[in-house]
């Protein structure tokens, strides 16, 4: 083998070795949401990785939103269904007016007369205080039950 062809090989070798496999697989990850016992319809589930460094090719994030059964289903924000394998921290919001009126998942908060709340506590609303963790793994079924108690009654409307 000629110096220069010995050359090609072993730099094809080491940027395979630098580059990698590639992105891990994606899992899919379903669940159902209950607030005080009841099926929570409208809730945005986030799922967001639970590391000290994020790294966009080895850690996803996802949402999901309930249906009227609590049940929801988790893409990933390229569209794909699920999410990578890992440890998750995992938030819930659904917004409601003060006067009780459900909010769509496409409405702005701020832009509602009269404030919104979460019908969550507001701990749940973001990975940093969240009490809710999920480890999703490959090749097994990834189904998460999330119960609540004690919901927000609007009492601090924003």
């Amino acid at each position: 083998m000629g110096f220069q062809l010995r050359c090609v090989f072993l730099l094809t070798i080491l940027c395979t070795l630098t580059v990698g496999c590639g992105k891990p697989p994606m899992t899919e990850v379903s669940g159902v949401v209950l607030l005080d016992g009841k099926p929570v319809s409208n809730c945005k589930v986030g799922f967001f990785p639970d590391v000290e460094i994020f790294n966009p090719d080895r850690h996803g994030y996802g949402f999901g939103l309930t249906q009227d059964d609590g049940k929801f289903s988790i893409l990933h924000p390229q569209g794909e269904i699920g999410i990578w394998p890992g440890k998750y921290k995992v938030t819930l919001v659904a917004w409601v007016s003060k006067d009780g009126k459900i909010i769509g998942p496409e409405a702005k908060p701020s832009e509602v007369e009269g404030g919104v709340y979460n019908r969550f506590p507001e701990e749940y609303e973001s990975p940093g205080t969240t009490p809710l963790f999920s480890k999703v793994e490959n090749g097994k079924v990834n189904f998460f039950e999330y119960r609540v108690v004690g919901g927000n009654q609007g009492d601090e409307a924003r």
